[in-house]
């Protein structure tokens, strides 16, 4: 089972260890252009259970829009992309804005075939924040 550790206020860094060895990081960070999570390393069905429970907080218990980095991260397997699909009706249930920010090719295209690329792009507030 894994561990998950938080430090900081504002800028909150949580890692998911397995039998000693750093499988997902969490970045997790607040600013005016929203709430801005980057994960690195495998998602699969081994590390989306420790990941489910800090997103889920994340979603949870914010009201701003929620931005997902998922540049170095590598979806592994469908339990990887359900956790990210969890996510996005979990922030819509909230009436919490959803956007992935950054993703590899592979993950754009799984979702492409999900019909969620609309989920993928930059936020109208954070382009507003980003130009002003």
């Amino acid at each position: 089972m894994g561990t998950v550790a938080f430090n900081g206020a504002h800028m909150k860094k949580a890692t998911v260890d397995q039998r000693g060895h750093t499988i997902v990081t969490l970045d997790e960070r607040r600013d005016a252009s929203g709430h801005h999570v980057s994960l690195r390393g495998r998602l699969d069905f081994h590390t989306v259970p420790d990941v489910r429970m800090v997103l889920h907080r994340i979603v949870d218990d914010g009201h701003d829009d929620l931005l997902l980095d998922l540049a170095e991260c590598e979806i592994g397997d469908a339990t990887g992309f359900g956790v990210i699909v969890e996510c996005l009706r979990r922030a819509r249930r909230g009436s919490r804005s959803f956007c992935i920010v950054d993703a590899d090719e592979r993950t754009l295209r799984l979702l492409r075939r999900a019909r969620l690329n609309h989920v993928v792009g930059a936020m109208p507030s954070a382009i507003a924040t980003a130009v002003s």
